[in-house]
């Protein structure tokens, strides 16, 4: 028999429909908002603090894990097989109303993950606030040396193409596109389109409220 999770969360608001084939090792750490649907093949390990608001859409086999938080506000939507690292401690992923994520994005919170309203994030894009230690640890494989981290926050306005990445200690200014392939390894400035390897601005974009 399936697991009704909705009468295990913390809260759940009206219209929830969460589909066989789903499981949340922790339900009762899941505050969902009204109108949201979690689809078949969703998986949840670990402690994750989770927050749904109104009118998230979460679509087949996304994943999380980790015992940070995630918080997501309302209308925004998942396609299949996001990735979530929610990490430990304070780590924490929070996504603004109204963005979108193309299927098989990861999305690692390890270093602080801000996502702003209405971003645009096109397919296998990753935004890796965690990365192995640049430093060289003598007689340490990187694999066993400490790992590094660093906020990534996303403004708002944004449009990221597919199989960009974004590392740690980055900044990206309203109104910026990322071109697909794209490596951002530094802060951006508003309303520029940014290429290559790693990510320079190509060119100006012309703010909307100016047109």
């Amino acid at each position: 028999m399936e697991t009704d999770y909705r009468k295990l969360f913390k809260s759940c608001g009206k219209n929830v429909v969460v589909e066989n084939n789903v499981f949340i090792e922790h339900p009762e750490l899941f505050e969902v908002g009204d109108n949201v649907r979690i689809a078949s093949g969703f998986y949840c390990q670990d402690s994750p603090q989770v927050t749904l608001s109104d009118h998230v859409e979460i679509f087949p086999y996304c994943f999380i894990q980790g015992n940070g938080e995630l918080t997501v506000a309302d209308h925004v939507i998942f396609y299949p097989n996001t990735y979530f690292s929610t990490a430990s401690g304070s780590a924490f992923i929070r996504v603004g109303h109204k963005s979108h994520f193309a299927p098989g994005c990861s999305l690692y919170g390890g270093g602080g993950l801000q996502i702003g309203p209405y971003c645009n994030i096109a397919a296998h894009v990753v935004l890796a606030t965690v990365q192995h230690s640049p430093l060289i640890h003598p007689g340490k494989p990187m694999a066993l040396a400490p790992g590094a981290s660093g906020p990534i926050t996303l403004e708002e306005d944004i449009w990221i193409g597919s199989n960009a990445s974004v590392t740690p200690n980055t900044y990206i200014a309203k109104g910026c596109i990322i071109g697909a392939n794209a490596v951002v390894t530094r802060d951006t400035n508003p309303f520029g389109l940014y290429t290559g390897v790693p990510a320079r601005r190509l060119r100006d974009r012309v703010p909307a409220d100016t047109q």
